[in-house]
């Protein structure tokens, strides 16, 4: 488990470790996700840019209130 705060430190960090863990988790939902495109989409969200459902929705929220 990650707070917000925590997951935005790792992506300041390492933003392939954040994306790899994401697009992992993802997957286990049975998302087909590879780890660029959870990087590019972490990166839109993190800019401002709108959820469009599906992974992008988990990831916001991830974003906003950590994993759980």
């Amino acid at each position: 488990m990650a707070s917000a705060e925590q997951i935005k430190e790792a992506w300041n960090t390492d933003p392939d470790q954040v994306a790899h863990g994401f697009s992992l988790m993802l997957r286990g939902f049975g998302y087909p996700v590879d780890d660029a495109w959870v990087k590019a989409e972490i990166e839109r969200l993190l800019a401002g840019g709108e959820v469009k459902g599906g992974p992008s929705l988990f990831i916001d929220g991830w974003l906003k209130e950590g994993t759980s």
